[in-house]
C-alpha cells in the first residue's frame, strides 16, 4: 500500500492514474505490480478534481477574464484622454488596476490554499511556504502575460482573444507538443509488451519438462537443490518455481521499462520552462509526494517485498517446514510513505520567478517604446 500524505489530496499526482495498492502474493511480480482495480469509465474519462488543477489550469482564466481590459476600456469608453489629463501616469493606473486585481486572485487563491491545508490537516512545515510561494509566483506571471498584452495598446477583443490563446499555447498545445517529444526522444517498451512475455513464460511453463524448470530454479536459489525429485502431476513448489521463472524472463524489459519512465520525467523537467502550467504541475506533484519518482520508488518497494515474500516461504516449501500459527508473526510486512520531493518544487519555484521577471521586463519595455495613445 502506498499511504499518502495529507499533501495528496491537494495535488493527486501520479496517484490519479497509476495504482497506489497492490495485492502481492508469490506468483508472477510483474502481472500483479502493474494490475489496477476497474473503474467506471465515465468517471475515468472525467478525472479527479483537485486543488492542483483549478490553480493550474482554471485559475489563469480568471486573470485574463479580469485583466483583458485593463486599459481599453477606458479608450473605448472615450474617457482615456480625460484620465490621462489628471496628474498621475497612465503606468500608475495601469499598475493600481492590475495590482487591484492581482490582490482579488491572490486572495482566492491563498484563502483556497488555506482551507484545503486545513482541511487536510497537512502539517505546518516549510511545504506550506513552499506551496504558496508557487501559486503566487504562478498568478503573478499569467498577470505578467496580461500586462504584456495591455502594452500592445489594442482593443479589448484583440486583448483577450490574445490572451486566451496564450493561455492555449501555454497549458494545452506545448504540453501536448512536448509529450510527442519526449516520447519519441526517449522510447519506452510497451507496458503491455512486458506483461504478455511474462505470462507467455509462465503458461508456457505447464508444458516444459519439470526437471528442466526446477533446474533453471536452482541455477538461482542452489540452497534448495536438494529437495526431493518432483513425480508427481502437480507440485507447489514447481509452480512458484515457474512463476519465479516468468518474473525473471521479463527483469530486463522491467527495468529498462522504469529506468525509461524515469529518463522521460528528467527530460520534462529539463524543458518545463516552456510551459509555466508544466512546470507548476510538476512543482506541486513533487511537493505532494505524488510525482512519477515517488511512484517508482512505491513500486521498487514492493518488488522488495515480494522478494522478501519469497526469502519468507520458500523454505516452507521446498524444505516442507510446518507451518503454525505462530508462523504468521514473522511474516514481511510492507509499508511506503510518499515523501516530497523538495529540490524539484525548489527547482520549479526558481524556473517561476525567472519567468516572471522576463514577463514583467518586457511589458515594462512596451510601455517605455510605446507611449500610451488615447485614441
Amino acid at each position: 500500500m502506498h499511504h499518502p500524505t495529507a499533501w495528496a489530496s491537494l495535488s493527486l499526482g501520479q496517484r490519479d492514474v497509476n495504482p497506489y495498492y497492490v495485492k502481492l502474493r508469490l506468483l508472477g511480480l510483474q502481472g500483479q505490480l502493474y494490475a489496477s482495480e476497474n473503474v467506471n469509465p465515465t468517471k475515468a474519462l472525467n478525472g479527479n478534481f483537485d486543488l492542483a488543477f483549478v490553480l493550474v489550469y482554471l485559475f489563469p482564466l480568471l486573470v485574463i477574464a479580469l485583466s483583458f481590459n485593463l486599459l481599453s476600456s477606458e479608450r473605448e469608453q472615450g474617457i482615456l484622454t480625460l484620465l490621462l489629463a489628471q496628474p498621475i501616469s497612465a503606468g500608475l493606473v495601469v499598475g493600481a488596476k492590475l495590482l487591484f486585481r492581482l490582490t482579488l486572485v491572490l486572495g482566492l487563491a491563498l484563502g483556497l490554499s488555506a482551507v484545503a491545508m486545513l482541511g487536510a490537516q497537512v502539517p505546518l512545515d516549510g511545504r506550506v511556504g513552499l506551496w504558496l510561494a508557487l501559486v503566487t509566483f504562478y498568478c503573478l506571471l499569467w498577470f505578467g502575460l496580461a500586462y504584456v498584452v495591455t502594452g500592445l495598446q489594442r482593443n479589448s477583443a484583440f486583448n483577450a482573444v490574445a490572451l486566451v490563446g496564450l493561455w492555449l499555447i501555454l497549458v494545452v498545445l506545448v504540453p501536448g507538443l512536448l509529450n510527442v517529444y519526449v516520447s519519441a526522444a526517449r522510447p519506452v517498451p510497451q507496458g503491455i509488451a512486458l506483461t504478455v512475455k511474462q505470462r507467455e513464460e509462465i503458461h508456457g511453463g505447464w508444458d516444459k519438462p519439470k526437471m528442466e524448470t526446477m533446474n533453471r530454479f536452482f541455477a538461482l536459489y542452489p540452497q534448495f537443490r536438494d529437495t526431493a525429485t518432483i513425480k508427481e502431476r502437480f507440485v507447489w513448489r514447481w509452480y512458484y518455481a515457474f512463476q519465479h521463472l516468468g518474473d525473471q524472463s521479463v527483469r530486463p524489459l522491467a527495468a529498462a521499462y522504469s529506468q525509461g519512465l524515469q529518463q522521460r520525467y528528467e527530460l520534462v523537467n529539463r524543458l518545463s520552462w516552456l510551459s509555466p502550467a508544466i512546470n507548476a504541475q510538476s512543482s506541486l506533484n513533487a511537493l505532494a509526494g505524488t510525482d512519477l519518482p515517488t511512484h517508482l520508488a512505491f513500486q521498487q518497494s514492493a518488488t522488495r517485498y515480494h522478494d522478501a515474500l519469497r526469502a519468507f516461504y520458500y523454505r516452507y516449501l521446498f524444505h516442507k517446514v510446518a507451518f503454525t500459527h505462530a508462523d504468521y508473526a514473522k511474516e514481511p510486512t510492507h509499508t511506503f510513505t510518499s515523501t516530497p520531493e523538495i529540490k524539484t518544487a525548489v527547482s520549479g519555484l526558481g524556473k517561476l520567478l525567472g519567468s516572471v521577471g522576463v514577463v514583467f521586463a518586457t511589458g515594462l519595455l512596451l510601455f517605455r517604446v510605446r507611449p500610451i495613445n488615447p485614441r
